[in-house]
């Protein structure tokens, strides 16, 4: 009999000398059999559990170079998440940058006009209405009717003013009517807001020739604008031949949805043509002659 067919041997005959401990060891009758195998059984156990124990698997202990390593990745995070934060904010100042540079430009482009600058806080939430409001009252020196524009032209008017704040009436408003000029043509119209944010302008002769990118200025008639402010260009023409006038759709200049700052006209006050317009007073009968 080999070595290994020997331990295999005893290996078998301590475990069934196990089990029938295991089973038998309550009876009296078995107690000096039980005393005898204890021993080598014990031994045999703690030769097992020691062989168990070298080659389980063990709890990896973390490395004092991993745990530096894994705070420089917490450190490297938080210095990520600095810089994109930092990164917002510099593409925040970059866009400021961009809409005051244009409001300037526009400021030394018409030098005879004043300025002051107002940032948008609200603006009204019916789908109907479109006004706007700014941080700009009456405490600035800001007045009902006083023109609103940008670097791309004309925003609308003042329409109402408080303390410290005023409301604004874009150009885009159904309520809105400008008279217009075409820049090429010099043949004036009126142009008027439309529902969805639109511009049309009417009242234009079918002689008039329209060409899309056409400019649409202010022309000044009316007192209510001054002229020569950008209001859009033409998008396409709506011409019938039996009508004697023909329309065209703009694109605003300046779209109202996405304004943050704007330059009010301070020095300009509309022009009130009211008394032009109202009815001639019926001159009263001479007396009779006596």
């Amino acid at each position: 009999m080999t070595r290994f067919q020997a331990r295999t041997l005893l290996v078998v005959v301590l475990a069934a000398a196990s089990l029938g401990l295991l089973a038998f060891g309550g009876s009296p009758l078995l107690a000096p059999l039980r005393a005898a195998v204890q021993g080598p059984l014990a031994a045999v156990q703690r030769a097992v559990a020691e062989a168990w124990r070298g080659v389980a698997p063990q709890p990896a202990q973390p490395a004092p170079e991993a745990e530096a390593l894994a705070a420089r990745v917490a450190e490297l995070e938080a210095e990520i998440a600095r810089l994109q934060a930092e990164n917002i904010q510099l593409k925040e100042k970059e866009s400021e940058l961009r809409i005051l540079s244009g409001l300037v430009e526009y400021a030394r482009s018409q030098p005879e006009a004043k300025y002051l600058t107002a940032n948008l806080i609200g603006q009204d939430t019916s789908p109907l209405l479109t006004y706007l409001i700014f941080d700009r009252g009456s405490d600035d020196g800001v007045i009902r009717g006083m023109p609103v524009v940008t670097g791309d032209g004309l925003v609308g008017r003042v329409v109402e003013v408080s303390p410290g704040a005023c409301k604004v009436q874009p150009i885009t408003d159904p309520a809105s009517a400008i008279a217009a000029r075409l820049q090429t043509s010099r043949d004036q119209g009126i142009v008027q807001g439309q529902l969805g944010g639109g511009l049309e302008m009417r009242f234009i002769t079918q002689q008039t020739r329209l060409e899309p990118g056409e400019v649409v200025l202010t022309s000044g008639l009316g007192g209510a604008y001054p002229p020569g402010i950008v209001i859009g260009r033409v998008a396409g023409v709506q011409q019938l031949n039996y009508e004697v006038l023909q329309r065209a759709e703009l694109i605003p200049a300046v779209d109202p949805t996405r304004l943050e700052i704007v330059l009010i006209i301070t020095n300009f006050t509309p022009a009130d043509l009211s008394p032009f317009f109202q009815a001639t007073p019926t001159a009263a009968p001479a007396p009779a002659a006596p």
